[in-house]
């Protein structure tokens, strides 16, 4: 149906009456599109809080585990590795200890000859098989030997491999007691 009304009834509709309805349509629906709005950010935001809430227990959670199993985890580990540098570090002592008795200082009195062993250096010695023994299965047979024996052998491991752990018990035990 065409629209026969004259251009100003058209203007008045278009610039007064329009705006007048849209005024009254937001007043009256504008509280339940409001409570929509508020409705629709409110569950956004929860939706992200919750999200949130979510990744941070994860994290607390694994915190916590590292925290009561990876500590005494690193400790073993720290502990296994200074055990090794310790005993690499003794072993390199002991080879710069026979390293260091193989060099006399010039003005030191030549060790009076001993008699050639049996079977090689230091078969004549308190102690079964020294040459083959470490220095701590050395300080564990040392207790109960006489005092000439223990001379004997601070003697000889003095001139070959001068190991301080061995010579360090030997002091000890030959230490007069007062």
């Amino acid at each position: 149906m065409p629209d026969d009304r004259p251009v100003t009834e058209k203007a008045v509709d278009l610039l007064v009456y329009g705006p007048i309805g849209l005024a009254m349509y937001v007043r009256d629906t504008a509280p339940s599109f409001l409570k929509l709005f508020v409705a629709r950010g409110r569950s956004v935001v929860d939706d992200q809080r919750k999200t949130v809430e979510g990744h941070l227990g994860q994290a607390r959670s694994v915190g916590e585990v590292a925290s009561a199993y990876g500590g005494p985890q690193v400790w073993r580990v720290v502990s296994d590795r200074l055990a090794q540098a310790r005993s690499r570090a003794e072993e390199a002592l002991e080879a710069l200890g026979t390293l260091a008795s193989t060099v006399e200082p010039p003005s030191a009195p030549a060790p009076a000859p001993r008699p050639p062993a049996a079977d090689g250096a230091g078969a004549g010695l308190a102690i079964p098989d020294y040459d083959q023994l470490s220095a701590s299965q050395v300080v564990d047979r040392l207790e109960g030997l006489s005092r000439g024996e223990l001379d004997v052998i601070r003697d000889y491991e003095t001139r070959h491999r001068a190991r301080n752990t061995v010579l360090g018990k030997i002091e000890q035990l030959t230490r007069p007691i007062g």
